[in-house]
């Protein structure tokens, strides 16, 4: 196993007593490829728990202001904030966060944004003005800071409680490996993560920021992405129940599970108004995803004008490779939350 190479928190894991490895006596911490080998043979076990977790913060991002894209901008902002906070090793908690009056930013590189969100820059320049006119974000003298508007527009305390079952689910499979430990409860989880808000929340970004600009740039858009999302989570749910009730076998693997999820025939499919409902999007607004989505052979549309995916998508092998390479990230954080909770010094006894 291998120590973790993040520069911004490696200074957490230094001189910590970890387990030691029984056969070369090394001193050691989790390692992400053996995390994500364990979450990939029992891929359905925890995937509804992320489904559920993904979308009630994609279904908030969106809620704040109608503009994912505006929310991506803020989340990359506030991520900044937590990066520069890591580097001077200081890590707020929950509480500590969310009660500053100020928040700097310091300066703002629109050419930077554009190419770490690929989104055009003159769209940067009227999200940054869009969210100045929301008075989310302010000037002093050469300075820009965040105001306590900040807290309605991005606090998440309702992902933080699901994230924290999605983790204990993970964990509890974990556990089965020797090299793992014991698991976590979601109290303790949710507590972790309130006390060492900043720098757990920094790597859900480092999470969902690269994995929301994927979907941007495959997809066109994040609305597009949420419709098309909408109905996978639908079609999961049909496919899952059949699974539960042993009318198919288990996937093996997450690509299995993607390739059994893409080829299920579901009875029923899920039409305009019900994918509006769960994801808030108006339905005008999903009725043109749609279309859209039909047009690039995403998905299908049956009799009853119902939805479901496409069993043989257009551009499949970019979709797999999209697929799995967010496998990986997602076993990324899995290990480095529970890397933090039990080989940091912030460790959990």
């Amino acid at each position: 196993m291998s120590k973790p190479i993040d520069s911004k928190t490696v200074s957490i894991f230094n001189h910590l007593k970890k387990k030691p490895n029984l056969e070369t006596k090394e001193i050691i911490s989790l390692n992400s490829a053996e995390v994500y080998e364990v979450l990939n043979k029992n891929s359905n076990d925890t995937v509804s728990y992320w489904f559920k977790l993904q979308q009630a913060w994609c279904n908030n991002a969106y809620n704040t202001f109608k503009d994912y894209d505006s929310y991506l901008i803020l989340i990359y902002l506030v991520n900044e904030i937590f990066k520069k906070l890591s580097d001077r090793f200081q890590y707020l908690t929950y509480q500590e966060f969310y009660e500053r009056t100020e928040l700097l930013i310091d300066k703002i590189n629109l050419i930077e944004i554009s190419k770490d969100l690929n989104i055009p820059k003159e769209t940067i320049r009227r999200k940054v003005n869009f969210l100045q006119d929301q008075n989310i974000i302010f000037r002093k003298g050469k300075s820009i800071y965040f105001n306590r508007n900040l807290t309605d527009a991005q606090r998440p305390a309702n992902s933080k409680q699901i994230m924290s079952v999605f983790l204990e689910k993970s964990g509890q499979i974990l556990a089965k490996e020797d090299w793992f430990g014991r698991a976590f409860k979601r109290e303790e989880i949710e507590n972790f993560i309130d006390k060492y808000f900043t720098i757990c929340w920094q790597h859900w970004f480092r999470l969902q920021i690269p994995f929301l600009v994927r979907h941007r740039t495959f997809y066109g858009d994040l609305e597009t992405w949420n419709v098309w999302g909408a109905i996978g989570i639908s079609q999961f749910t049909d496919y899952n129940k059949q699974v539960q009730n042993r009318v198919i076998e288990d996937p093996r693997s997450y690509a299995d599970l993607y390739l059994h999820l893409l080829r299920h025939n579901p009875k029923n499919g899920i039409n305009a108004s019900s994918i509006s409902e769960i994801s808030n999007i108006p339905r005008a607004t999903v009725i043109r995803k749609l279309k859209n989505l039909l047009r690039q052979k995403l998905i299908m549309k049956n009799k009853k004008l119902e939805y479901m995916l496409l069993p043989s998508p257009k551009n499949i092998k970019s979709f797999e490779q999209n697929y799995m390479h967010n496998q990986k990230y997602k076993a990324n954080f899995v290990t480095t939350i529970f890397d933090l909770m039990k080989n940091s010094s912030f460790k959990v006894e």
